[in-house]
């Protein structure tokens, strides 16, 4: 096993752990919740094992298929840079109008501690589109052909990187509440109120950044 490959993968676990949804929901609930401390420690183990669930699952099930693991790489690059031209697009339409926003986020009152892992589960597999650097680590590790037993404990130490940042911003919100509560409030009050103008200049570095990613799926072979 080099130093090349350890490298590579706490490379693509850092990406994934900039994972804005799932940091997004643990603000709101930390904002928004009735029991934030237990809301949120059951949102963070339910996004997280299912998180590690699906990388294992992807990687066996990806070695499992003998017959494809040869394309597995291009099958996933093509994919993952699919849905960037998509979501890129989306974007940059979406900045060419302006628009109300929906105001501070609330939570319903179905959204507890007895409901947070189901939750955190369901979020993580919902968001499975978007974690395209554990597609990519999953293809490093079938390229490597290192034992089975020694990839899971790479996809450990992956899924611990991966729950860093929403483990960290558990315990910097909970023991320091009121200020995180306040500064917060006064964060999302200017992205969530009021209009969002349109502007054709960030428009169209979205669009650039579409060209971009469809240019890479029709040079993939």
């Amino acid at each position: 096993m080099s130093s090349a490959l350890l490298l590579s993968l706490a490379g693509l676990a850092v990406l994934d752990s900039a994972n804005t949804s799932t940091l997004t929901m643990v603000v709101v609930i930390l904002f928004a919740a009735r029991r934030p401390a237990a809301t949120g420690w059951a949102y963070a183990v339910g996004a997280i094992v299912m998180f590690f669930a699906i990388a294992v699952g992807l990687y066996l099930g990806a070695s499992a298929a003998s017959d494809v693991v040869a394309e597995f790489g291009l099958w996933a690059r093509r994919v993952i840079f699919t849905m960037m031209t998509v979501v890129l697009m989306w974007f940059g339409i979406r900045r060419l109008r302006s628009r109300e926003r929906r105001g501070l986020p609330k939570l319903p009152t179905w959204v507890n501690p007895m409901t947070g892992t189901l939750l955190g589960a369901l979020a993580t597999i919902g968001d499975l589109p978007n974690a395209f650097p554990l597609f990519l680590a999953i293809d490093r590790l079938i390229d490597a052909a290192i034992p089975t037993d020694t990839s899971i404990l790479l996809l450990i130490g992956y899924t611990a990187i991966y729950a860093l940042p929403t483990l960290v911003l558990l315990v910097v919100g909970l023991t320091f509440r009121e200020r995180v509560i306040a500064w917060l409030e006064r964060v999302l009050r200017r992205f969530t109120t009021g209009t969002s103008k349109a502007s054709w200049r960030i428009a169209s570095l979205f669009f650039v950044g579409a060209i971009a990613s469809a240019t890479i799926v029709m040079l993939q072979h």
